[in-house]
């Protein structure tokens, strides 16, 4: 399995591997006496790690991903029935963020070291708009933001491992890990456009359809340009095979963040705590059962953004199981993840979501060096 947190875990790299995975949310978002609902699908990575020198003490791996980092979806609407004019205020959203990850490992005796470039973008777009009941030869009118954005990161990591107990031949040792990164961003650029339209309803689709422009302001930002983004301790203890231990901190700097959207935001730096374990019974026995994997784990995260004084937390769980391809080390995993983000204020907020992902994990040996003509 590929740890695509922290770069220095290639070093360990045996086999390439390729992973592929996707996912499937159904969110349940409450606030006060509204309740609206969002699915929503997508890939959830591709990767494909390589290890390029292996030896005992001596070691180097190197890897390239493509994943999604947001997914926007919404689509909301409140009626009102003013004494003027009944209406609708609605506001829509989507767009697509991806990363692009190239990392390396390196291994020295019991201590890796690595290095991970990151390169996102990605283009998101939001409507907010007002359509008058029952007039579908009025002007109405909505405002357009949209944002276009790409940045360049760079990931460090840190990782050592001591086994534990004395070794036994012919038996895989068990060993504890420490591991840490940090990233920052060392380059951003974003390009927002905001523009105010006047708009008509479609007979054919019943969406608002634009006709003329009335307002267009561009803006070029940089900032945030540069700067510390996330710091990460884990440790895992097991041997990696038949059974695992593992937890997780990250601290992420947050509060200098600025939001493309009009309007004062307030944000916080936050913090992440995670816990999980996977066993195999028969790591390396025969019977197909008894070489699944099975999974549980926890977390709970600080949402960065901060209204009326209030912040929001989200708790989850996950449960999954890896089933075995063949007589490879190969897997077909699947996992439930169940989430709900709480907070406070004026009106009471609560978010849930159960995501569905399916993955698979390829793993072979390539380059093999010739020992027979």
């Amino acid at each position: 399995m590929l740890n695509l947190n922290n770069p220095a875990a290639l070093s360990e790299l045996e086999w390439t591997t390729f992973e592929a995975g996707a996912r499937i949310d159904n969110y349940i978002l409450s606030l006060g006496d509204n309740l609206w609902r969002s699915p929503s699908g997508r890939i959830s990575v591709l990767a494909l790690a390589v290890p390029i020198r292996v030896k005992n003490k001596k070691r180097w791996g190197s890897s390239f991903s493509l994943s999604p980092t947001d997914i926007i979806q919404y689509n909301f609407e409140q009626t009102i029935d003013s004494a003027a004019v009944r209406h609708v205020k609605y506001e829509l959203g989507s767009g697509n963020s991806y990363a692009v990850n190239w990392s390396n490992g390196w291994l020295w005796n019991a201590t890796s070291l690595g290095i991970s470039c990151i390169y996102t973008f990605g283009t998101e777009s939001n409507f907010q708009g007002i359509i008058v009941d029952d007039s579908l030869n009025a002007r109405n009118s909505r405002r357009l933001s949209k944002l276009n954005h790409k940045g360049l990161r760079f990931n460090l990591g840190w990782q050592y491992s001591r086994p534990l107990g004395a070794s036994k031949p012919d038996k895989i040792q068990p060993k504890i890990t420490l591991g840490a990164n940090f990233e920052f961003s060392a380059r951003a650029l974003n390009q927002i456009l905001h523009q105010d339209e006047l708009t008509l309803t479609s007979i054919l689709t019943g969406q608002q359809v634009a006709v003329d422009t009335l307002n267009t302001e561009e803006i070029t930002s940089t900032r945030p340009s540069r700067g510390p983004g996330k710091l990460g301790l884990g440790f895992s203890i097991g041997d990696h095979r038949s059974w695992l231990v593992h937890g997780d901190y990250q601290y992420a700097w947050q509060e200098d963040y600025s939001h493309w959207l009009a309007g004062t935001e307030v944000y916080r730096n936050t913090h992440f705590v995670a816990f999980g374990f996977r066993g195999t019974p028969n790591y390396s026995g025969r019977r197909f059962l008894g070489r699944i994997e099975y999974r549980i784990g926890g977390h709970w995260q600080q949402s960065p953004l901060i209204i009326d004084s209030y912040g929001f937390n989200t708790f989850g769980m996950a449960f999954g199981i890896a089933l075995p391809m063949g007589n490879s080390m190969s897997r077909l995993n699947l996992s439930t993840l169940f989430q709900r983000r709480i907070g406070g204020g004026d009106g009471f907020y609560q978010e849930d979501w159960v995501s569905l992902v399916i993955g698979v994990n390829l793993n072979d040996k390539w380059f093999i060096k010739r020992k027979f003509n």
